[in-house]
């Protein structure tokens, strides 16, 4: 058996360098917002929030964000570097599937090229140190995808049922996961030879198996959790009466496949500039199931989202987070197959100087500009508020509500880390609000608003209310004030 040292020394030089990119993925986008920011990011508060219950679902999401972050704040002490980790084992852990997905069709080197595309992309870099419900997606639709690519290829029980977890999974973290399903029955349906797999046992196992995953959250919505969902998307995404034609059918569409175009240009000029040619149609017969594969998984959603779009429904840009994770197969498959070691170190080169630029990028942005989402001092203001309800009480802070940034910031560092109830989520108030009422509890926003709504129906007109004025700046930034309003939901004058 070959030692450690021999077998790395015995990988393609492309394979190694992949392996360091994602050694330092995992170290460095953690360790550096930890050491830059006082508070964690806005969604990851709102996750960690959701999961103080590990409730079956929420009105906003599917449970499981809730449930990873919840979890990993709990068993690390509510720490902030565990939830930036928690980012990159995503994100890392999406590019090892890709390199395995992608050996399904080429060679080492060509697959550790197409997993290192990401580190072009956007979403694997910069956005990433902020934990949220499309972070996950990054490792699930890879996986997802790589167990689907193997159960085709192979018709293998074990991968059908794996692919039938991971979907199932998918749609846990995001309905729009929906998504996913329908490329892959797309891609199975091009196929004469795969469309006979359609009939087969596979398949069927795998719906089976998926079915069992969600199962719990499908009977969560059908007693009562649809009607939260239907309430809170009417209310989210419902146009104005005022919005114009144009901004009800073209502008969210245009937004969609703008971003989409922007986000790719990165890593084709990456490619181009490395093998100084252009892309061509692949002879290999691999190479051509690779380039339809990744076409399918990337266009089939981005022609669903503009005939929504087109039809007037609203459409986000977040959703093509995870949309990208096949192009690098696309690049690879389209590129030919013999890369010389010049262009391979050509490619390697810009890969690092991109990592590079986008840490620095990131590092200074934290340094040089104050704001709330990243400098707020939570440690401190969560200590200082619990203290003043016990003064107040005479009761340790056990529950509040408030909106999603405050919630999370006080169920995440407050002592005694209480239970956190977003008030805008009619699931979570229907969850926590018995609680509310019966132990009393605090409201807590910056919004003067969300105050007067949890005094108006967790406690009554004369509850005790007072404003903080809380300052905060960047290293070398601007100092700023924030204003927080609390109001003390006693046990004696709660409802």
């Amino acid at each position: 058996m070959k030692s450690i040292p021999q077998t790395v020394r015995d990988m393609p030089p492309m394979v190694r360098f992949l392996g360091i990119v994602i050694l330092l993925q995992l170290v460095l986008w953690t360790l550096v917002p930890s050491l830059l920011y006082s508070i964690l990011p806005l969604d990851s508060l709102e996750a960690v929030a959701w999961g103080s219950g590990f409730s079956l679902g929420n009105a906003k999401h599917p449970p499981l964000t809730g449930w990873i972050a919840g979890l990993t704040a709990s068993a690390t002490g509510h720490a902030d570097w565990p939830i930036y980790l928690l980012s990159q084992l995503c994100v890392t852990g999406g590019i090892v599937c890709i390199y395995f997905m992608a050996r399904e069709f080429f060679g080492r080197e060509g697959s550790a090229l197409a997993a290192l595309t990401p580190v072009f992309i956007y979403y694997y870099n910069i956005s990433t140190p902020e934990f949220n419900v499309n972070l996950p997606m990054l490792f699930l639709w890879p996986a997802a995808a790589l167990c689907f690519v193997r159960a085709y290829r192979h018709d293998r029980i074990r991968d059908w049922i794996l692919l039938g977890v991971c979907s199932g999974l998918c749609f846990l973290c995001k309905y729009y996961s929906m998504l996913l399903y329908v490329s892959f029955g797309a891609f199975l349906l091009i196929s004469k030879e795969r469309r006979r797999l359609i009939l087969s046992a596979g398949p069927w196992i795998a719906a089976a198996c998926a079915f069992l995953v969600v199962l719990p959250h499908l009977m969560w919505a059908l007693t009562g959790g649809l009607a939260m969902m239907e309430e809170y998307v009417e209310g989210r995404m419902a146009f104005s009466p005022d919005d114009t034609w144009f901004h009800r059918h073209i502008e969210g569409v245009l937004v969609i496949l703008g971003t989409a175009v922007a986000v790719s240009s990165i890593p084709l000029v990456a490619f181009l500039l490395a093998r100084w040619g252009l892309p061509r149609k692949p002879a290999d017969p691999a190479r051509r199931e690779a380039a339809l594969f990744a076409a399918v998984m990337m266009g089939v959603p981005l022609v669903i989202l503009t005939v929504l779009g087109l039809s007037g429904n609203a459409i986000r840009a977040m959703w093509l987070v995870p949309l990208f994770f096949p192009f690098g197969i696309l690049l690879t498959a389209l590129f030919p197959a013999e890369w010389t070691p010049k262009q391979t170190l050509r490619f390697r080169l810009l890969t690092a100087a991109f990592f590079i630029a986008c840490l620095i990028g990131i590092t200074v942005a934290g340094m040089v500009h104050s704001t709330h989402r990243r400098n707020f001092p939570a440690k401190r203001f969560a200590a200082d508020v619990a203290r003043l309800y016990k003064e107040k009480t005479g009761c340790p802070l056990e529950i509040m509500i408030g909106d999603a940034w405050a919630s999370g910031l006080m169920r995440h560092y407050a002592p005694g880390h209480p239970q956190a109830c977003i008030w805008d989520n009619r699931g979570e108030r229907e969850r926590l609000g018995p609680m509310l009422k019966r132990c009393g509890g605090l409201a807590v926003s910056d919004d003067p608003n969300d105050i007067d709504f949890a005094v108006e129906h967790f406690g009554t007109p004369d509850s005790p209310r007072m404003s903080l004025e809380i300052e905060y700046s960047a290293p070398f930034g601007r100092k700023r004030t924030k204003t927080i309003n609390l109001a003390f939901l006693t046990s004696s004058t709660a409802k």
